[in-house]
């Protein structure tokens, strides 16, 4: 008899051993620092509602600041081939992968970060799907929309002619050149080097982005235009997603989509109320504000040539569109 239940007892030790595995771990990756916006006011709260609802049954660990890929234009790659399964990515470093996501880079469109996050995702929800191949979209945000920040004084958009400015994105490229500019294409980070070498005259930025990668100081100048915005995703490796429990899917996308694009909207939004108001370095620039005729003259000539532009080389552009127009007033109607 002790010879048996030793047998059972050791068999039912051998079951718990073989038969209890660890959570499932996700790294959640990010290039830049853990004290950027979009890291702390997007992801991490997204993750700790995450977390709260699944307890033990997956384990979300961040790995920040490029620890599994520093290159900004390599996060979807990242994301992919599995080295990440979730990373914050940016459609405009893939050229041409993303489209849709690229209409909120329309100048003169979107008025904010809220309105641009949440036409991303509700173009996304809509079927509006391409590029995204192995990754899944688990929320979209955006930026505020951009400005011009020159190294030399410019009362209007007639002086941008023949500077060299740092385009953000192939829209922003195509409207600086309609605007006399010559577009210079590199990240933000390679942005700042080059203002501080001198070999560009500005950069097509956000307020935000001049602060986090440290070129507010090397500018005289902002031209305050709604230059469009820099739209983000967080995306997870297909197969990862596919491989994760019901509950853990379920928690993922109930704390993302909407609530992302909102809470992304909300944060850039008060970061740059913050910046304008406390930011020594931005005080001192100059802020250019085209107004009246001029204003209505930019924008219409804007709306005819880029947006045109945009619609005719996209795939369904007219379509998408047309639905970003219904979806914006549809945002501005009831928030």
């Amino acid at each position: 008899m002790n010879k048996n239940l030793l047998m059972a007892a050791a068999g039912m030790m051998f079951v718990v051993a073989g038969g209890a595995s660890a959570a499932e771990l996700v790294k959640v990756a990010s290039f830049v620092s853990p004290k950027s916006i979009g890291v702390t006011k997007v992801i991490k709260p997204w993750m700790e509602k995450v977390r709260a609802d699944i307890g033990s049954s997956a384990e979300l660990k961040g790995f920040w600041g490029g620890s599994l890929g520093k290159s900004p234009v390599k996060q979807y790659e990242l994301v992919k081939n599995g080295v990440a399964d979730v990373a914050w990515i940016l459609p405009g470093y893939t050229a041409g992968q993303f489209p849709e996501m690229q209409i909120v880079e329309l100048p003169f469109l979107v008025d904010n970060a809220n309105e641009a996050g949440l036409v991303v995702q509700r173009l996304h929800d809509a079927g509006h799907q391409t590029g995204l191949g192995a990754v899944k979209l688990l929320g979209a945000w955006a930026t505020s929309p951009n400005l011009l920040f020159i190294n030399k004084p410019v009362k209007s958009v007639a002086d941008l002619k023949n500077l060299k400015i740092r385009n953000a994105g192939s829209v922003g490229g195509y409207w600086l050149g309609q605007m006399g500019a010559i577009p210079q294409t590199m990240s933000a980070p390679k942005m700042t080097v080059a203002l501080n070498r001198g070999t560009i005259d500005g950069g097509q930025q956000g307020w935000t982005g001049m602060r986090t990668f440290k070129a507010m100081g090397l500018v005289t100048h902002a031209m305050d235009l709604p230059l469009g915005a820099i739209p983000f995703f967080l995306g997870m490796n297909k197969k990862k997603w596919d491989g994760l429990p019901k509950n853990v899917q379920a928690a993922f996308l109930k704390h993302g989509g909407e609530t992302i694009a909102r809470n992304g909207g909300k944060a850039y939004t008060d970061a740059v109320t913050q910046i304008l108001s406390k930011n020594a370095q931005a005080k001192k620039l100059t802020i250019v504000k085209p107004s009246g005729p001029e204003f209505d003259k930019l924008v219409a000539n804007s709306k005819k040539t880029v947006h045109s532009w945009w619609i005719n080389k996209t795939k369904n552009g007219q379509e998408v569109y047309n639905k970003t127009v219904k979806f914006l007033a549809d945002i501005r109607k009831n928030g």
